[in-house]
């Protein structure tokens, strides 16, 4: 198998989970990051630590908050707590508050929420445009502001020996803010039942359209193969 073949991105499923509540606004407690590249213009403007969210929609809390405002990873205590008990530990958070909750669902607003936490991934690999299919249009040295054609990729190939074996890893030069991770977290997902986490295979093709993988069903095949 090749080394790529046992990675996958993940992120939040709730354009597929209409159940599950989302942060549609940032409420800074930590100093902003603001600023304006002056070699290509690109804004930045995003908390540096803590932060809070307005809630909106939806009639359950999930284990994976999706959050429309900024691309960030955000995961409940329980998962937290379970990532740390299984030795994965590329990673550091910062707290998330919820400052206020928008949603007629009965159900939701009598329900006490979990905690949740900013993840900031620490592991690292190097993403591979060319392999990709991807064609370097632009890359900023100073703020790495990105552009490809195609604009959007449909899978992604990492560069030989790149990859440090954190089981949770990042491409911190092109692609900072989608994750990756190794068969460890989607097992330890399918275990514990946690919510609203989607998986594409990394290589792809990814479909938006779908909910992404059945990992129950994926890991029964794995299971069954070896």
């Amino acid at each position: 198998m090749k080394e790529n073949a046992s990675f996958f991105i993940f992120s939040d499923n709730t354009f597929h989970s209409k159940r599950y509540t989302w942060a549609t606004s940032i409420i800074p407690r930590s100093q902003m990051v603001n600023r304006r590249c002056h070699y290509c213009s690109a804004v930045e403007n995003y908390p540096s630590g803590e932060f809070d969210v307005v809630l909106e929609n939806g009639s359950e809390f999930p284990d994976m908050l999706g959050c429309g405002a900024y691309p960030f990873l955000i995961l409940s205590e329980r998962v937290i707590s379970t990532l740390v008990a299984e030795k994965i530990s590329a990673f550091h958070t910062f707290s998330v508050g919820i400052s206020e909750i928008r949603s007629k669902s009965k159900m939701l607003m009598e329900t006490d929420p979990p905690k949740y936490y900013r993840v900031e991934i620490d592991g690292n690999c190097q993403i591979d445009l060319e392999a990709s299919g991807l064609e370097l249009v632009h890359f900023c040295p100073e703020c790495h502001h990105l552009v490809t054609n195609p604009r959007v990729p449909n899978g992604l190939q990492i560069i030989s020996g790149s990859w440090d074996k954190s089981d949770v890893f990042r491409d911190v030069q092109f692609y900072p803010r989608i994750n990756f991770c190794n068969e460890s977290l989607p097992g330890i997902v399918n275990r514990n039942k946690f919510t609203n986490f989607r998986f594409e295979f990394m290589q792809g093709p990814w479909n938006s359209s779908t909910k992404g993988l059945n990992i129950t069903k994926l890991f029964k095949q794995l299971k069954e193969s070896r």
